[in-house]
């Protein structure tokens, strides 16, 4: 089974370190480099922190950074042209990000090298709705979500959607493939050890991300 790899990166990405981006969107163990992405105002910017409301301030474990040091999607999508697809964890604040990416992806072999995925699922289904045919995932982080997508796929509330699970939630292959039947892709984040990254292939997952190259490279 061949597992598409994904490096979890881009949201740590600045100006200065775009050139490194564009190396590691060419390497050979990477098929997708994933970002968080916020709206602001026009802007698409890829950062792990929060926003502040309007000011121009991000809040991370780090304290705080200024939103004009981190990269826009669009820098993101010219880095890896020709290289790696891009997953965008897309993330919103307040208000509804669906119309400002649709902009953004409106070319399509563009829009064809993208996948989006989100923990609030509504953010999804609107941007499905913007942008019939692209990929979407929903985005679970813990037991209760993950508890919710199987009785809502079960009970036909959900459509079929891929989701991109935190692998501690992952415990035997039973589960994976129990998934599988409902979502039919499987993404394990972020799984920075090799064995276990080499555990959830060996499962039946379908990606990997990690931020690590060395982990991908294993695979």
């Amino acid at each position: 089974m061949t597992v598409n790899r994904i490096l979890h990166r881009a949201g740590n990405a600045t100006p200065g370190s775009l050139a490194s981006l564009v190396v590691l969107a060419g390497h050979l163990a990477v098929d997708a480099i994933e970002a968080d992405v916020w709206v602001h105002g026009d802007d698409l910017l890829a950062h792990h922190e929060r926003p502040l409301g309007p000011l121009p301030l991000l809040l991370g474990w780090g304290g705080f950074r200024r939103r004009s040091s981190v990269l826009s999607l669009h820098a993101i999508l010219e880095a890896r042209a020709g290289h790696a697809d891009v997953v965008v964890d897309l993330r919103s604040w307040f208000g509804d990000p669906a119309p400002e990416l649709a902009r953004a992806l409106a070319d399509e072999a563009t829009r064809s090298r993208v996948c989006v995925t989100c923990e609030d699922w509504s953010i999804a289904d609107r941007v499905r709705a913007w942008l019939p045919g692209i990929r979407i995932g929903y985005s679970i982080r813990t037991e209760a979500q993950l508890r919710a997508y199987l009785v809502q796929r079960d009970a036909g509330v959900l459509s079929e959607t891929a989701v991109a699970i935190r692998h501690t939630l992952l415990h035997t292959p039973d589960e994976i493939a129990l998934l599988r039947e409902r979502a039919r892709r499987v993404n394990a984040w972020t799984v920075d050890d090799v064995d276990r990254a080499m555990q959830l292939v060996s499962w039946g997952v379908d990606e990997i991300t990690s931020n690590h190259v060395t982990v991908l490279n294993a695979l």
